[in-house]
């Protein structure tokens, strides 16, 4: 097949990893989050991890596509790992103009779900009394 050429460059280089990277920064912390939660410090602690995990998945989405596009960054590694790393992070430390406000978006909904269960919780713990 070998490379994917001029024709598939920009849908290769720009759109397929917005798409890809905004999705993934979206559903990882809904994902990552457990369910019934009620505190904001998992919350902050799965969003956490969740921007560690996007991190390292954009680095390993741009090897692939790099590689996809004939660029031998796999055949490079084995002699200049440091500098392929580098590479590869500062791509992926640019990605987080793409995730990291999605990723804000996601931690603000899950922390209103927090909100609203603890307050969901709390009226029926505490009854209004009708009677006053």
């Amino acid at each position: 097949m070998g490379h994917l050429g001029e024709s598939g460059g920009f849908f290769v280089a720009v759109a397929l990893p917005v798409v890809l990277i905004g999705a993934a920064a979206l559903a990882i912390p809904f994902v990552v989050t457990p369910k019934g939660t009620r505190s904001q410090r998992r919350l902050f602690l799965s969003v956490l991890m969740s921007a560690l995990l996007l991190f390292g998945l954009s680095g390993v989405l741009f090897a692939v596509l790099y590689q996809a596009e004939g660029k031998p960054l796999w055949q490079v590694f084995p002699q200049q790992s440091q500098q392929v790393c580098a590479f590869l992070a500062r791509r992926a430390v640019l990605a987080t103009l793409v995730w990291g406000p999605l990723m804000l978006l996601a931690w603000l909904s899950l922390a209103r779900r927090i909100e609203r269960i603890k307050a969901e919780e709390g009226m029926r713990l505490h009854p209004m009394d009708d009677a006053s």
